[in-house]
């Protein structure tokens, strides 16, 4: 598979963390309500495990990003990682952000109102999809594919995002009641682009069935 096909570019990649400049208002909101739950130790605990992910995941091999600090800050991101993993054989490519914070803001700022207020369009979504991982385990997340509006290239990006608070994901309709009264709250995005013609390319679903057991015994340690 040609690598233009499946490499993600950067302005997708720093996509996928989902417009964290967007809808304070409602982070704030939460904020203030989950204000006497809010235990910073516990929350800075939770967010140190992301550190423990590994760079490497069977064949998947990864290069990391950086988030912006200002995005952290009005995103209230206590903990995150950002990387691109690539499989050594088949050429899949798939990015994957991690973020850890108080549950009011990282319930919130979806990843549909950030690519569109930056030009895409939706082309699909956003549904729910259920994963089984190489253990067994069950996961729900997100999924909405999107493309540039106007645009002659066929490449559709497809994001699927989800929350946890021990690395078990669920895709809830509304995770700010959800997940209120959670000291913290762990939310992933991962995604990846391919062209119109292979939107079902499953790349992150790939990914994920390798990933999720990792990711889930690193977030479950005390």
């Amino acid at each position: 598979m040609p690598e233009s096909e499946t490499m993600l570019s950067r302005r997708d990649f720093a996509l996928c963390a989902g417009g964290f400049l967007a809808l304070l208002g409602a982070s704030g909101a939460d904020a203030v309500l989950n204000r006497g739950l809010y235990d910073p130790a516990a929350v800075k605990a939770a967010a140190a495990r992301l550190s423990f992910i590994p760079e490497q995941i069977g064949n998947w091999t990864s290069t990391t990003e950086s988030i912006d600090e200002r995005e952290k800050r009005m995103a209230e991101i206590v903990g995150s990682i950002r990387r691109t993993y690539r499989h050594a054989e088949n050429g899949y490519t798939v990015s994957l952000t991690v973020l850890c914070g108080a549950a009011g803001p990282m319930s919130v700022h979806p990843p549909t109102a950030c690519f569109e207020g930056v030009g895409y369009e939706r082309s699909s979504g956003p549904t729910v999809t259920t994963i089984s991982d190489r253990e067994g385990e069950m996961s729900s997340f997100n999924r909405a594919g999107f493309r540039l509006a106007n645009s002659s290239m066929s490449d559709v990006v497809r994001v699927f995002w989800g929350w946890s608070t021990d690395g078990s994901w669920t895709a809830p309709a509304n995770p700010r009641i959800v997940f209120r009264g959670q000291p913290y709250l762990f939310k992933l995005y991962a995604v990846d682009r391919s062209l119109l013609q292979t939107d079902d390319l499953q790349q992150s679903e790939s990914f994920l069935n390798e990933a999720l057991p990792v990711i889930r015994k690193e977030l479950r340690k005390s």
